[in-house]
């Protein structure tokens, strides 16, 4: 074996490297380079190069404590986390689990707390600045007028004309019964009409008008 344990330490290539005993991962103690780095990583990157942007390298067998090169592989993030999603072990699910219930206990206190209060301003800063102070050139869907919005997604100039092209496209219609004579008829779905003719509309009124003396 290339790499050599020993009390929750790994050597290899006169690098030292130590356990994180949460994670399981070994880091090196001081910069490799420009920086500290996992071992595993690191022996991938000795054998094959960098690891591609948006890749992870994986332990085939699970095991953190085996990082020699026949065990390791490049996945992308995706790849990745549906392995680890397929694969999870009723062990580590049921402390995953634990955890996450853990943390949805404290949540709500860290929401309010003074620290919590100031990432959501942060927060709020930095959607205001990318959202609300571009603005972006539309043309109405319904009377083509050319105008400019705080946002992308908007289709229409004005309330007025995203209700008028709903009523003509017929996107809210539904069928419904007439009251008098039986017979279906298509209407749109907020309004209150009950008949399917002004006939009808007539006969229903006089029916009411009857019924109320």
């Amino acid at each position: 074996m290339e790499i050599s344990y020993k009390d929750g330490y790994a050597y290899v290539d006169g690098y030292k490297f130590r356990e994180d005993t949460d994670t399981g991962y070994y880091l090196s103690t001081k910069k490799i380079g420009s920086s500290r780095k996992r071992l595993h990583v690191y022996m991938w990157v000795k054998y094959n190069g960098e690891v591609p942007k948006g890749y992870q390298i994986h332990h085939k067998d699970e095991d953190k404590n085996n990082n020699e090169i026949e065990n390791l592989i490049c996945m992308t993030k995706k790849e990745h986390l549906k392995w680890h999603s397929e694969n999870i072990s009723p062990e580590l699910a049921k402390k995953q689990m634990a955890n996450l219930e853990k943390a949805r206990a404290k949540a709500p206190d860290w929401h309010k707390s003074k620290e919590g209060l100031a990432w959501h301003k942060k927060q709020a800063e930095n959607r205001k600045g990318k959202r609300f102070e571009e603005k972006f050139e539309k043309e109405c869907e319904y009377c083509k007028v050319v105008f400019k919005s705080k946002l992308q997604r908007t289709r229409f100039c004005s309330p007025n004309c995203r209700t008028q092209y709903r009523r003509i496209s017929g996107v809210d219609n539904i069928e419904r019964k007439c009251v008098v004579c039986g017979n279906p008829f298509t209407t749109n779905k907020y309004t209150k009409i009950k008949t399917c003719s002004d006939d009808c509309r007539i006969q229903a009124m006089k029916d009411t008008k009857r019924a109320m003396k």
